[in-house]
């Protein structure tokens, strides 16, 4: 490398400064503009920004500073829009928000050490950047909000930003209330200046660990009966602190804090969501597809499954539930349509049961219950059975008529001829493989609106469901039983509507099967891969491809998307994802060009180890 004499006019660096709050400082003291002084050096700012270890080699050689001390400091960008700072790997958008915040006490003792003007003084210091740091160490001091700026030049150009509020820190107008350091605190300082220490968060990467401790510590503030939204953002820390005193000591201890807000207020039917407010939404939504979040996630999941009363389909991070493992006392009781207070009684006598929490948490193996279960379950009037359902009378009568729902006794001098447990199997049936729903966004109806909107019975897409010629269910967390079965209703037009032809359009087809983008079908249609029908367009008279029902079996045959083999194999689409990466088997790609997530049949089912036939459940793809 060229050896670069330091600048006759040079700026000492502040303790941890980043590179490019050294560089500006340069600048100014040199009376050159900041981008022209870059340029004229060779050292463009957005290389100093992006951290290249020869370019901040050169500034700190001009600015007669330690290089490595700068390096560590400011962090390098890295491929995905990642960033490393101080051996640590973030987010490019947490690393770079367009807030810059900065402790007034370490920014008045800049400007009073040094003869010029306060902004060629003040610093940025790189443990500033980082997104749980809210306090500096060295003076129990909050970090403030300074400036926001969404370009990335102006944002980092910190002496004009200076410029306009250095008067106002130096009078004091940016300080606020001092307070003692956490054990939070303590730990993240330590990690950024020592690396890794001895306890279990130590194990993970930093910004996950500390995400988590926030995570949690909004969770657990239902112990304190206040939402999320009544937090200060400047308590920002006392949430992490909350998680961190829980989740140090490792999956025990947080499984106990799990549990402890199970025993609060609420039960199962208000959905993890509500008991782990924040917790629960982030990590089966936020950072479902992060890897970095998969051992938190895998605790949560595995304390669900262990206390949870989760039947088939429901949600569980994302995912559908694949079998129910516990019942509660409720679920049993609605199940087997005997009363809560004789089923407890009979399950305690059975030994079954030693668990006296409510109803709705007092859970035991659904497994070793069944022979008991099957043997108590009591046959229920349709009233009864239709409550259990969750179905309102109208409903029922609609699915009795159209036979998709039977009396288990054909006798019709008593009421007492529904069975509860066949009831149950039938709302199973339907939900096996749903998609979980939050909200019914556009396009989504429950099934009877959306047999009232084609004027067909709900029977018949009851059917259609259940032969697979419906194939996109939702299950609404906010429902329970037939009130939470929602179907696509334009992929339900498709198939049962008079007023279209017997087939589907390429996007209600590609959102059935996972494939977002029509292009991808069209691609494969056009390159000779898989088959298209052209149908004219009842409503616009145009001839469109469409997929008719052997284009569809030929699609099957020959492709999954991660939709269709995660249904087909019982796999979270995450488990196939990296399955077939260990197994190097990649999206069909032929010639390099990009058909989307769509993978060869063949090559899944050889990888997974079995052909598991064309469709799971009566032909659902």
């Amino acid at each position: 490398m060229i050896n670069v004499a330091p600048l006759p006019l040079r700026t000492a660096s502040a303790p941890r400064e980043t590179a490019f709050s050294h560089m500006s400082r340069l600048a100014a003291v040199n009376r050159v503009d900041l981008r022209e002084f870059g340029i004229e050096l060779g050292i463009p700012f957005q290389r100093i920004l992006n951290g290249e270890p020869d370019i901040i080699r050169t500034l700190a050689m001009l600015g007669g500073t330690d290089h490595e001390c700068l390096q560590h400091w400011s962090g390098t960008k890295l491929e995905g829009r990642r960033h490393e700072l101080c051996g640590e790997i973030y987010p490019a958008k947490i690393i770079r928000n367009p807030e810059i915040r900065g402790c007034p006490i370490c920014l008045k003792h800049d400007a009073n050490s040094s003869e010029r003007s306060p902004e060629y003084s003040m610093a940025i210091r790189g443990h500033w950047l980082v997104p749980h740091m809210t306090i500096c160490v060295a003076h129990k001091h909050p970090l403030v909000p300074l400036w926001r700026e969404t370009q990335p030049f102006a944002r980092y150009d910190t002496v004009t930003q200076f410029r306009s509020i250095a008067p106002a820190i130096v009078a004091g107008e940016f300080d606020r209330e001092i307070r003692e350091l956490t054990d939070f605190d303590k730990w993240l300082e330590a990690r950024l200046v020592d690396g890794s220490g001895n306890c279990w968060l130590d194990l993970h990467p930093l910004h996950a660990a500390s995400t988590f401790c926030f995570l949690l510590g909004s969770a657990r503030l239902r112990h304190e009966t206040t939402s999320l939204s009544d937090v200060d953002p400047e308590d920002r820390w006392a949430l992490l602190q909350m998680g961190y005193e829980v989740s140090r000591h490792g999956p025990k201890f947080i499984k106990t804090a799990l549990q402890r807000l199970q025993d609060l207020p609420g039960d199962p039917h208000q959905g993890p969501k509500a008991i782990y407010p924040v917790l629960y939404d982030r990590l089966s939504r936020g950072y479902a597809d992060v890897p970095e979040y998969a051992p938190f996630r895998a605790i949560l999941r595995e304390h669900l499954l262990e206390t949870w009363p989760l039947n088939a389909g429901d949600d569980l991070l994302g995912e559908p539930v694949e079998r129910r493992r516990l019942h509660s006392v409720r679920s049993a009781s609605r199940e087997t349509g005997i009363d809560s207070r004789r089923m407890r009684k009979m399950l305690e006598s059975a030994g079954i049961l030693n668990d006296a929490r409510p109803d709705a948490w007092a859970v035991f193996d659904a497994e070793a219950a069944a022979p008991l279960l099957d043997s108590l379950t009591t046959l229920l009037p349709a009233k009864s059975f239709a409550e259990g359902l969750g179905m309102s009378r109208s409903q029922f009568n609609l699915l009795s008529e159209d036979g998709v729902l039977a009396p288990k006794l054909p006798d019709t001098t008593t009421k007492n001829v529904w069975d509860p447990r066949e009831g149950q199997a039938f709302i199973d049936s339907l939900l096996a493989g749903a998609e979980p729903l939050r909200q019914a966004q556009h396009g989504w109806e429950h099934i009877s609106k959306s047999a009232a909107r084609l004027k067909i019975r709900p029977g018949d897409i009851v059917k259609a469901i259940q032969q697979g010629r419906v194939r996109r269910v939702g299950n609404h967390s906010d429902f329970d039983g037939y009130k939470a079965i929602y179907v696509y209703h334009d992929e339900v037009s498709a198939a049962l509507s008079d007023d279209g032809p017997a087939a589907m359009s390429l996007e209600i087809f590609g959102k059935t099967v996972g494939i977002g983008q029509p292009v991808f079908l069209n691609r494969l249609i056009s390159n000779g891969h898989i088959t298209a029908t052209l149908i004219r367009n009842p409503r616009t008279r145009a001839i469109q491809r469409y997929f008719a029902e052997v284009d569809t079996v030929q699609f099957h045959e020959k492709f999954y998307t991660y939709r269709t083999m995660s249904r087909a194999h019982g796999k979270s689409w995450q488990q196939m994802s990296a399955l077939l990466s260990a197994a190097g088997v990649y999206p069909f790609s032929p010639d390099g060009i990009n058909y989307g997530k769509l993978f060869l049949r063949a090559e899944v089912d050889s990888a997974v180890g079995q052909d598991c036939g064309l469709t799971p459940r009566g032909g659902r793809g």
